[in-house]
């Protein structure tokens, strides 16, 4: 997953539907084990991320309240799409909390982020387009770097 700038994102408003229009589908309620459709989307995204990266489950200590926060994440950068900076200070302050948490590294971010993409590959099966996918990685990029850019100060700081 790669993006020419991760701290400025440029969507047009065909890519600004796709990526709401795509957030509503995969939101749907319907989950069977009663979780937050946008939970139930992060609980499958960790499930794969742990699958892959079991060496990444012992940064978590609560996978349902991390899987929430990541959906809640998610939902509300894809509703503030039309003013995506409005949402930067709130990012910042998830990057100060995991620039706190021993272990967390930037390049988790990119591997979250293919995870990300890879869960709504899978969810969304034939309908996963090119011209889907990439507004989403402009979207998780511009989020994950607002993060990890803020994470890395606080580090900085602390040095």
């Amino acid at each position: 997953m790669t993006a020419a700038d991760p701290i400025s994102i440029s969507l047009t408003t065909d890519e600004i539907s796709l990526v709401q229009d795509s957030w509503a589908e995969a939101t749907t309620p319907n989950a069977a084990n009663g979780d937050e459709p946008a939970t139930a989307i992060a609980s499958i995204l960790y499930a794969g991320l742990f699958s892959l990266h079991p060496e990444l489950k012992e940064l978590f200590h609560d996978i349902n309240r991390q899987s929430a926060s990541l959906g809640a994440v998610l939902g509300v950068a894809v509703g503030a799409l039309g003013d995506i900076e409005s949402i930067t200070p709130a990012l910042e302050s998830l990057g100060k909390l995991h620039g706190r948490i021993p272990g967390v590294q930037p390049e988790h971010f990119d591997v979250v982020g293919n995870i990300l993409i890879a869960t709504f590959s899978d969810k969304f099966g034939e309908k996963w387009t090119p011209e889907l996918q990439q507004p989403w990685v402009k979207v998780y990029a511009y989020v994950s770097g607002r993060i990890v850019a803020s994470m890395l100060a606080v580090r900085e700081a602390n040095v």
